[in-house]
């Protein structure tokens, strides 16, 4: 006589549940993002640009979408297809920093520097983009281009006028890639004049040997 297992009433149970979900198509939508979000922002690109191509082929349209799944593609090493999707986000988004960086990032693996340097000046002329600005002066470190990184990071803090520390402590690198030491002590105190508490500011200054006290600060103009 056959008997049924605890495993197999469950099986059975759910069985309906299981050919409905077959009948009516993939997961949900909700679901299909957040897992590749999750895999994106840990660095998973193969895993994300499967679930953010599911979701494009169901419902296309939406440039965040695009947009990482470009980044995603341009880290997989699929560059041709990378630049369609990240061109197709910023389109449909241009005000948005993620997808103009995202569009940055596809330039820079396909070793576009005109185009990279093209897009991100232009936001932070025309924009004020303190972001663009930052993120252009990183490239220009990373392409070996000292004369790019120090516009941007000039252009940063002229936006930032003293309200924020981070320009100056990318000046003060780029200061530090062109042999400039004394300019980078300069940019280093006048970040610690604006945040002196800040931890990436102490570092910069204990770096340099620098006190932490009242003096070592520069009024951001000076």
């Amino acid at each position: 006589m056959f008997r049924f297992s605890s495993r197999t009433v469950v099986l059975s149970a759910f069985a309906p549940l299981m050919l409905l979900a077959a009948c009516t198509g993939a997961r949900p939508m909700v679901a299909a993002k957040q897992e590749a979000d999750q895999a994106y922002m840990f660095g998973n690109y193969q895993k994300a640009a499967v679930g953010y191509a599911e979701i494009l082929e169901r419902a296309p349209g939406n440039w965040e979408v695009e947009a990482r799944y470009g980044v995603c593609l341009a880290e997989i090493g699929n560059l041709t297809e990378a630049r369609t999707h990240a061109e197709t986000a910023y389109a449909a988004n241009s005000g948005s920093q993620e997808a103009a960086a995202a569009l940055a990032k596809v330039y820079f693996k396909l070793g576009e520097k005109q185009k990279l340097v093209q897009l991100l000046q232009q936001r932070g002329s025309t924009m004020n983009s303190l972001e663009s600005y930052m993120l252009l002066a990183d490239y220009g470190m990373k392409m070996g281009d000292p004369d790019v990184a120090t516009l941007a990071a000039n252009g940063a803090i002229l936006i930032c006028d003293g309200r924020d520390f981070r320009p100056y402590l990318v000046a003060a690198e780029v200061a530090e890639k062109v042999g400039d030491n004394k300019l980078a002590t300069r940019r280093i105190r006048q970040a610690y004049a604006i945040a002196p508490n800040a931890g990436a500011v102490r570092n910069k200054a204990a770096e340099y040997g620098l006190a932490f006290e009242p003096t070592t600060g520069l009024p951001p103009g000076q």
